[in-house]
């Protein structure tokens, strides 16, 4: 039970070990249709193991299993799967990706995942510091977009500037361009900052742009601005 802790509890056992826990019968059912490598499932006393799962699980009593989850009232499954790995990205003039720099948030982190997803990006790169994207709560407010969008971690925005991409830095200050006055076309990557500070000034980016929008507030959460922004650029690039 130790090491299963450790996977929901920590990054760095997770980064070791290169597997992470889903949670919950669908996510489940989901990472084994999309593949992904299931190595050990878990349930509670009392309930079953999807139909889908092969291998035979291994039973705790409510008390423990309930004790390794990070919910308040965890479902009775779980998994400890492999971290995928993906090859280099393709960037070639159809791609676009989103990119998460510092978020801290692993809600936000995988709200914006799933958005890169429903708005059909070729894929998400998370730089720097931001929040592991394999943490339990990330994989969970993902819906499984994590295990069909491609995840690739890099140190800075200047890797992505070598692949060839340009970058979008989203901001809300007016000096950006507005969204709809910019052209998103060729290998293009959205890049979203942290939830307080934003990207800083200093980014190495291509161009800024801006959500246009009215009332008091500043700007928008940056799991909205990312839904907002992806599913603007999928939008734009449809009408070229």
């Amino acid at each position: 039970m130790a090491n299963l802790r450790r996977l929901v509890g920590r990054k760095s056992a997770r980064s070791e070990a290169g597997l992470f826990v889903v949670q919950g019968r669908v996510l489940v059912e989901e990472a084994v249709a999309a593949g992904i490598d299931v190595r050990e499932v878990y349930v509670r006393e009392g309930d079953d193991a999807p139909a889908c799962i092969r291998a035979v699980p291994y039973v705790l009593d409510a008390r423990t299993f309930d004790s390794v989850n990070d919910t308040v009232s965890p479902q009775g499954v779980l998994a400890v799967c492999a971290v995928p790995h993906h090859g280099a990205p393709d960037c070639g003039p159809e791609s676009w990706f989103v990119v998460a720099a510092g978020v801290s948030d692993p809600g936000n982190l995988g709200t914006i995942v799933r958005s890169a997803e429903a708005a059909g990006a070729s894929g998400v790169f998370v730089v720097g510091d931001t929040v592991d994207e394999w943490a339990p709560k990330t994989v969970r407010a993902s819906a499984g977009a994590l295990f069909h969008v491609p995840v690739r971690r890099c140190a800075s925005l200047g890797e992505l500037r070598a692949l060839g991409l340009r970058l979008y830095g989203t901001s809300s200050d007016t000096s950006a361009t507005d969204m709809r006055a910019t052209r998103f076309d060729g290998p293009v990557a959205l890049v979203l900052g942290n939830e307080a500070h934003g990207l800083d000034d200093s980014a190495e980016v291509d161009e800024w742009v801006r959500i246009p929008h009215a009332g008091r507030a500043e700007s928008l959460n940056v799991a909205m601005a990312a839904s907002v922004l992806a599913m603007h650029v999928s939008w734009s690039r449809s009408r070229d």
